[in-house]
């Protein structure tokens, strides 16, 4: 069948995605503007349509593309569209017929394919519709994510993540060289994974959050990436835990761990997933093996994250990370001076951490540890508590309400002192954000000063 020199160079290339082809193309047109001394061409594309009819999937192309098209195909190719769109034929095989006593002159000169015809089949057998640059921009794309996560939250980001999903998905419909596949299953997992974590923060249903977290463990499975695996399991324990559902989550925890024990992603598992379950199961020897194994392990490790980490980060664990849920899990289980002393450790890293979250977790954690002290420091903790609601303020997610709402009900036997007033109006301001709905089973009306 009849095609042309640019169907060819596309395949050659591992263009033949549309996206991809918009990238080089998109490119060219910043060098032909350059080249033209015409800025208006760095606008120039291409539309879908256009691109698969140069592609014959929707009839004969005849003719060559004009105006801007045919200046950046030009600089794209190095060749003038007239010949960039002729048709090439192969090269006829001839015929073999082996015949006994067959006889054939020799040929005067040997016949061979036709370069372009080569390359075409070559390019059957190694077809991708992923070159390095469209890797790049999706490995870049969640990097990005990652390190605004904390500051916009998933109610800003959720939908830049499923983007990404579904063009992962998309592509992977295609077929790409074995490397090249692998690392497109492990950026997709990683996409789920981040949905996965999202959806917790953003108080979906369990089913949403397990749905996502499977995904993301098949698909890191399927290419040998334990520590992603480990990562979805810490992930599903963490919804499952937010679902009151200890047991099941230690046990999620329990199986990422069960992976790859040694491996720095069990950090994130013995510390936020098992020993803060643990803790709320009243499993004290549990949970204080578990604290101390995510110490060891990180002691083990050669090098560790500076700072406060990211929350959903695919790194290990930092120390002062661990430390913030060390204290989470010594809450539940009544060590009120621990409590204390470990966020004194942390206090200058929270205090000049980007993340409100985290500083909100913490202090609502230090406050509810001077209601439950041997003397309650009633004034204080609503301090810190009402402090802590404010930097939680504007991205609302889960955890922080579920601290707040604890707080408060530890606080409801001091109702009568103004402070605690103070602190439940703070508390239904926040419940009254649009955003926090999804997140609080309280009726506000249960808010009362």
């Amino acid at each position: 069948m009849a095609t042309t020199r640019f169907i060819l160079l596309v395949q050659e290339r591992h263009w033949d995605s549309y996206d991809t082809f918009c990238i080089h193309f998109s490119e060219a047109a910043k060098r032909a503007a350059k080249r033209e001394n015409d800025p208006r061409l760095t606008r120039a594309d291409v539309s879908r349509s256009s691109f698969n009819r140069w592609m014959g999937r929707t009839g004969t192309f005849k003719g060559v593309p004009r105006h801007d098209a045919y200046l950046v195909l030009r600089e794209m190719f190095n060749m003038s569209p007239e010949r960039l769109f002729e048709q090439v034929e192969p090269v006829p095989r001839p015929s073999l017929e082996f015949t006994a006593g067959a006889t054939s002159s020799p040929a005067l000169s040997p016949e061979f394919d036709d370069p372009l015809a080569v390359v075409a089949q070559t390019h059957r057998l190694t077809n991708s519709n992923a070159d390095a640059p469209v890797l790049m921009m999706v490995t870049q794309s969640i990097a990005s994510i990652v390190s605004r996560y904390e500051t916009l939250g998933p109610h800003h980001l959720a939908g830049e993540a499923r983007l990404i999903r579904e063009m992962l998905h998309g592509v992977l419909g295609g077929q790409q060289p074995p490397r090249v596949r692998a690392e497109l299953f492990r950026l997709a997992s990683q996409a789920a994974g981040l949905l996965g974590y999202m959806a917790v923060n953003a108080g979906a249903r369990f089913e949403v959050v397990d749905a996502y977290c499977a995904e993301s463990e098949s698909l890191a499975r399927e290419i040998g990436e334990v520590s992603m695996q480990m990562w979805a399991s810490g992930t599903r324990s963490l919804g499952l835990y937010y679902q009151k559902r200890y047991a099941e989550a230690d046990d999620a925890a329990s199986a990422g761990i069960a992976l790859d024990p040694d491996n720095p992603q069990a950090i994130r598992l013995l510390v936020n997933g098992r020993s803060r379950a643990l803790a709320r199961l009243g499993d004290r020897s549990g949970a204080e093996a578990a604290i101390g194994g995510a110490l060891d392990l990180s002691d083990q490790q050669p090098s560790l994250p500076d700072g406060l980490t990211s929350c959903i980060s695919f790194d290990a664990y930092s120390m002062p990370r661990t430390l913030a849920n060390a204290i989470t899990a010594r809450l539940s289980l009544g060590d009120t001076a621990e409590v204390v002393a470990h966020a004194e450790e942390i206090e200058d890293l929270v205090e000049h951490s980007p993340s409100d979250w985290s500083r909100a977790l913490v202090g609502l954690d230090v406050a509810s540890a001077l209601l439950k002290q041997d003397t309650p420091e009633v004034e204080h903790a609503m301090a810190l508590g009402s402090r802590a609601l404010r930097a939680g303020s504007g991205r609302p997610i889960k955890s922080v309400w579920e601290r707040a709402k604890e707080l408060y009900v530890a606080a409801e036997r001091w109702h009568d002192v103004p402070v605690v007033g103070d602190y439940a109006d703070e508390l239904r301001s926040w419940r009254a954000q649009p955003q926090a709905g999804p997140l609080a089973e309280v009726p506000q009306a249960q808010i009362a000063p």
